[in-house]
């Protein structure tokens, strides 16, 4: 019976704790409504506002995965036990222009973790956004149309520090993903993510940004409309396969007449129904590889040899911290008959100990006796979590 209390006085006092660390969020959030769906406008701002709140939080965007947000009636989202975000209330909500917007405010605990380990950002290199081959094309500044779209989803990446670093690199722009899949795509591919210290590459094509046509009648004047279509490709940088590649697209209504031209960089653009239309798309496309690669291992290179140790490329920015354990992997590399270059990663046994952090890089000592490590510039560490021990004499 003393036994049984005590457990029950120690589980009280953890939920005590839990929600003792949580906090109050508040984020807005607007979508289009088209074809008189309210519903769908609802759950989209909905999902938008919940989203900057975890942004606020510092909380993976693939909590976003395990929120039902699907319509559910009157009910906005179902949660569960288990989730970072505990309450969700709606504290406004506003139509007009043919627009929904709402505010929720929630309560989140921003310790949390969908991973059983703590995870760390992943280092990630964008490519420049390009125009793909055959896409549909009109003369009016399609090329600064894709620049844009290519800086903004840079923007929507930066802000997800609890998932991403963006990498500041060369510019790069890379071929469609089904010609990423060749053996030189993937020897390619692995000198550019080792040359900008990125575990992962994300590139871009736009294929359609096409125009039409809705008829006008008595009521109203004819109105332009414009096609979006983007691919979407997330590669590993270390081994060159391509982890995932989705297409987004909508069509809506264009601001102004064909004739007229505009601003690739206006809020006349981005503040209309096709610049929203398109922000949402690009927070989605954020939104599904952060999910991808939500608890996948961090591995980072080794930069320098230093004394009982190795200096490694993450650093604070990633989320390493002093007493974080990363395990060391040997990089080889052979060549088959046709001249095709592979590389391969062998684990090894030996644990190196964070002892210093900076902002992007950390240096490490490894827990063993050796004096000596078997260990190069260019070899790869992996996170391994965190671990009581003290270093070796």
């Amino acid at each position: 019976m003393v036994v049984l209390m005590r457990k029950l006085c120690a589980l009280l006092l953890c939920l005590f704790c839990s929600q003792l660390s949580a906090e109050w969020f508040s984020a807005s959030g607007t979508a289009v409504i088209f074809d008189d769906n309210r519903q769908l406008a609802r759950q989209q701002a909905a999902r938008q506002a919940l989203r900057d709140i975890l942004l606020q939080a510092d909380i993976s965007l693939a909590a976003l995965s395990v929120i039902n947000t699907e319509p559910l009636g009157e009910e906005l989202f179902s949660l569960t036990a288990g989730l970072p975000v505990l309450q969700i209330v709606v504290l406004e909500e506003d139509e007009r222009d043919n627009r929904l917007s709402i505010t929720l405010k929630a309560d989140v605990w921003p310790q949390a973790s969908l991973c059983p380990d703590r995870t760390l950002s992943k280092a990630v290199l964008l490519t420049s956004f390009n125009l793909a081959e055959g896409a549909t094309q009109v003369a009016q500044s399609n090329t600064g149309l894709a620049a844009e779209v290519s800086r903004r989803f840079a923007a929507t990446l930066q802000r997800a520090n609890a998932d991403f670093l963006l990498k500041q690199g060369a510019s790069y722009s890379l071929p469609a993903a089904d010609k990423l899949q060749s053996a030189a795509a993937a020897q390619q591919l692995q000198k550019i993510a080792q040359a900008a210290q990125a575990q992962f590459i994300v590139s871009g094509q736009l294929r359609n940004l096409s125009f039409g046509v809705l008829p006008g009648n008595l009521l109203s004047k004819k109105s332009w409309t414009r096609q979006f279509a983007l691919d979407i490709s997330v590669t590993d940088g270390i081994s060159g396969a391509l982890i995932q590649n989705n297409t987004y697209q909508t069509r809506t209504l264009w601001p102004v007449p064909l004739t007229t031209p505009i601003d690739s960089g206006s809020d006349q653009l981005w503040r209309s129904d096709y610049g929203l239309e398109v922000q949402r798309l690009l927070r989605d496309a954020v939104d599904d590889i952060a999910q991808t690669l939500a608890c996948t291992p961090v591995k980072a290179q080794v930069v320098r040899i230093v004394p009982q140790g190795v200096a490694i490329s993450a650093g604070s920015r990633q989320g390493v911290k002093i007493g974080d354990i990363f395990r060391l992997f040997y990089s080889d590399s052979f060549t088959d008959s046709w001249g095709n270059q592979y590389r391969q990663l062998t684990q090894d046994n030996i644990e190196l100990e964070v002892t210093q952090v900076y902002p992007d890089h950390a240096l490490t000592r490894a827990l063993t006796q050796s004096n000596v490590l078997p260990v190069q510039v260019r070899d790869l560490v992996q996170i391994a979590g965190l671990k009581e021990r003290k270093y070796a004499n």
